[in-house]
This record gives C-alpha cells, structure tokens and sequence, in this order.
C-alpha cells in the first residue's frame, strides 16, 4: 500500500506545507482518513489556503476528526467542500466542536455524510456561538 503523501495530485499540497495556494480542488482522490490527516497536518501550519474541496474521498470519521482538529488553529479556510465523505455523528460532531470557536470558515458543505440527529445537533450548536459561519450545507 501506498504512502498518503505518494498520491497525486495532492503530493506536493502535502509536502510544500500547503503555503502557496488559496484554493485546492482534491475532490474524488480517495484520500481516505490517513490522506485527511496528512492534509489536516498541513492546514495547522497553513496562513493562505482559503478554500478546500475534499468532497467524495471516503475519509470517515477519523479524517473529519484530524480536519476538525486542524480548523481549531487555521485562520485562514473560508470554505471547505466534504460532501460524501460518510463522517458519521462523530465526523459531524467534531467539526461541530471545533466551528463554535473557529473565526475564519464561513461556508462547509457537509451534503450526503449520513450526520443523523447527534451530528446536526452539533453542528447546531456551532452555530449559536460561530459569528462568521453563515452557510451549511
């Protein structure tokens, strides 16, 4: 099996720290959740990428867990595209946790992620305390 940071096109997104680009379009790489967190590793030390489509890459749980973890200290992601990725209530209610104190995300699009009741609950309560996101999807 391959190494995450071996599949392209993203390699180098990966590799270069993500500094030069503001926006990235990865959708339907299948990335999984090891490639998610790769890339969820890059967008701490991220200061430009302003929009990031990941949609259809099977990332799971685990990988909407470490980009959850990562949009708590990114400052700059404005959108993020993770439709059809099947987070599940605990994808959803990770990135519900970390969108109540995120400042920067004002768009997600969480379409065809089987959230249930538990992960737009969540996803709720974001939104009573986040000031800047206005649009989920």
């Amino acid at each position: 099996m391959r190494d995450a940071t071996e599949c392209n096109p993203w390699r180098d997104f990966v590799h270069l720290g993500v500094s030069y680009y503001d926006e990235r379009s990865l959708g339907r790489n299948k990335i999984g959740a090891e490639g998610a967190t790769a890339l969820a590793n890059a967008l701490v030390k991220n200061e430009s990428l302003q929009s990031l489509d990941l949609s259809s890459n099977k990332i799971g749980a685990d990988g909407a867990k470490a980009l959850a973890n990562a949009l708590a200290s990114n400052e700059s992601l404005q959108t993020l595209d993770l439709r059809g990725n099947d987070i599940g209530h605990e994808g959803a209610t990770a990135l519900g946790n970390a969108l109540a104190n995120n400042e920067s995300l004002y768009m997600i699009d969480l379409r065809d992620n089987n959230i249930g009741h538990e992960g737009a609950t969540a996803l709720g309560n974001a939104l009573a305390n986040n000031e800047s996101l206005y649009m989920i999807e």
